[in-house]
């Protein structure tokens, strides 16, 4: 409904077990010449695109695991715009109020307000931000169960097609590509406590009726941050059900978490 509603090229969902890893289901689907939607390509693991505002958590995340970022910290988002270089960044929507805090922008998903604490921190030393974003897995190649996964991929300070509004657009989710499943292992580390789990397939092998290969879940990385800063990160994307551009899901009879991106 939502794909024929927006009249969307295609779409995916992907559903994973928090504490396992496991992928319960994904399905994708492209919209042909005749409107009607097909599967016909995994894009959950193949496609590597730009991913907009789900990137912020990521930004934010590094920002708050090396001591530079906090919730309550304030940010003047300048009635939705700020300029750098030659570049104007734009929020969607004109903010109702200035100052905010880190909290509240990423509640409304302010572009102006992530990436200026992000070039905030990170100006003098760029490379300190890729590097984190790195440790959060992104970059890193994943050897899934099934064949056709992209690796995502992420400028490094300094490298080649880094220029002087590199750090603050890629704050937001521009410049780097990032398939599906690499935003939901990194989303699922959050949910898990820091755990970041690979994404899992196949739990066993038969053959003719009798298992002979069990396959057990694996920890791709044990802690993605301090347990501090995942606490403030569930704090974050809890704010955008409840106060923010998701605030639509918060009459769930169950609790959600989560972040809109475009």
């Amino acid at each position: 409904n939502s794909l024929a509603e927006h009249n969307a090229k295609y779409g995916c969902v992907i559903l994973m077990e928090v504490k396992t890893g496991e992928i319960r289901a994904i399905a994708n689907l492209t919209r042909k010449d005749s409107g009607q939607y097909v599967e016909d390509y995994n894009y959950a693991i193949g496609d590597a695109r730009e991913p907009g505002s789900t990137f912020k958590l990521a930004s934010l995340l590094v920002g708050m695991d090396d001591g530079l970022i906090d919730l309550n910290d304030k940010v003047d988002l300048e009635g939705g715009q700020h300029q750098y270089g030659n570049l104007v960044m734009h929020d969607a929507e004109a903010p109702k109020k200035d100052v905010v805090t880190v909290l509240e922008a990423f509640e409304e998903s302010s572009n102006v307000g992530i990436s200026k604490v992000i070039v905030s921190g990170y100006s003098k030393n760029p490379k300190n931000l890729t590097n984190g974003l790195h440790r959060l897995g992104f970059g890193n190649p994943i050897e899934l169960q099934i064949p056709g996964a992209r690796k995502a991929f992420i400028k490094d300070a300094g490298g080649t097609g880094w220029s002087g509004v590199s750090l603050p657009f890629m704050s937001i989710g521009y410049e780097s590509l990032i398939t599906p499943i690499q935003t939901l292992m990194l989303y699922n580390a959050v949910a898990n406590n820091g755990i970041m789990m690979k994404p899992m397939f196949v739990k066993e092998i038969r053959e003719k009726g009798k298992t002979i290969k069990k396959i057990q879940p694996e920890i791709i990385n044990p802690a993605i941050a301090k347990p501090q800063t995942i606490a403030k990160a569930k704090i974050l994307l809890e704010g955008v059900v409840k106060n923010g551009t998701a605030r639509n899901l918060s009459t769930s009879v169950y609790p959600i978490a989560g972040k809109t991106g475009t």
